[in-house]
């Protein structure tokens, strides 16, 4: 049997996002899959170093949340906005290329297979599928788990993101997770998988004095700080002017802890339940410290249990994608 491959790819800003994916990435090894990690660089020409999603029988899409929508690059590339885009397979690629080499207009229907698999419509029902990834033949839902018979290989889907906490809880990452959802079914994956787990917000009042001063919205402004971060030499920051780059200096050098504000304790040392355990400001307990060892736990648990149930099957073929699996901390 051919190893099976897990793609995980993902837009992380701080890096909360970025643990999550790791931790499923070394879950997928485990269990045999050869895995991809893919962090979504705004600098990544994807057309020079291009995705395929259909070499891969597991997709795991993640996010941080800006302003209650996934982080701008993940839209970008996950949902037909932008000239950024995976692609299918390499014949949808080559069609692409010669499109963009003979000055055509790039839409979402370029994206489609130009070669699709003639024994994909052998099923009198076949057509009734067309488009819709996953879907199980009748033949096969009527029988055990497991069985064969779907009109196409069916991509297995994972949709995850961090999220702040100082705001309505876990109420803030459903939409989120719902439209990467959407992101996966027109890339060609069926989801079975939602996560979600807090994640520190640093350097809150800096950002937003970036994002104000350089009219950027929050996340661009906190983009733009983290790789000011990793190269404060790069080519451009050293076209800025020395006042902003004052500013971005500054703002880089806040404390984590001192995110929202210097002294700024979000515990309370109150000792609510008497168990000498101190009270939190946020709706998560000790949120600056997230994602905490025990949400990487979490995490691991929801992936192992997901590729069990789904590929450790009697037969060696994925079980249909009947399930979702859900885990929002």
């Amino acid at each position: 049997m051919a190893k099976r491959k897990a793609l995980i790819i993902y837009g992380s800003i701080t890096g909360n996002t970025e643990q999550i994916g790791r931790a499923f990435g070394e879950v997928c090894e485990e269990y045999g899959f050869e895995a991809d990690l893919v962090k979504i660089d705004p600098r990544r020409d994807w057309d020079k170093d291009p995705v395929f999603t259909e070499d891969y029988d597991l997709i795991c899409l993640g996010s941080p949340i800006i302003a209650g929508l996934p982080y701008k690059e993940v839209s970008m590339l996950m949902g037909l906005q932008g000239k950024k885009q995976l692609y299918r397979n390499r014949a949808v690629y080559e069609n692409v290329m010669q499109m963009k080499a003979e000055g055509q207009p790039i839409g979402p229907g370029a994206f489609e297979d130009p070669t699709p698999d003639p024994e994909a419509f052998d099923h009198p029902m076949a057509h009734s599928f067309s488009g819709i990834p996953g879907l199980v033949t009748p033949a096969t839902g009527t029988g055990y788990p497991g069985a064969k018979g779907d009109r196409k290989k069916t991509i297995y889907g994972v949709v995850f993101c961090t999220y702040g906490g100082s705001g309505v809880g876990p109420e803030e990452c459903y939409g989120t997770l719902d439209v990467m959802v959407e992101f996966l079914r027109v890339n060609g994956a069926r989801t079975v998988g939602k996560f979600a787990c807090p994640g520190k917000e640093l350097r809150h009042g800096s950002v937003d004095k970036l994002a104000s001063r350089f009219k950027m919205n929050i996340d661009d402004a906190q983009a733009m700080m983290q790789r000011y971060k990793d190269d404060p030499d790069g080519e451009e920051f050293a076209k800025m002017a020395d006042s902003e780059r004052k500013l971005l200096k500054e703002a880089a050098e806040v404390k984590d802890e001192d995110s929202f504000g210097v002294g700024a304790d979000m515990m309370v040392q109150n000792d609510p339940m008497g168990c000498g355990k101190p009270g939190s400001v946020f709706w998560h307990y000790d949120f600056q410290r997230r994602p905490s060892a025990r949400d990487i736990t979490k995490a691991k648990i929801f992936m192992a249990e997901l590729i069990e149930d789904y590929f450790l099957t009697m037969t060696g073929d994925p079980r249909p994608p009947y399930s979702l699996y859900t885990s929002i901390c």
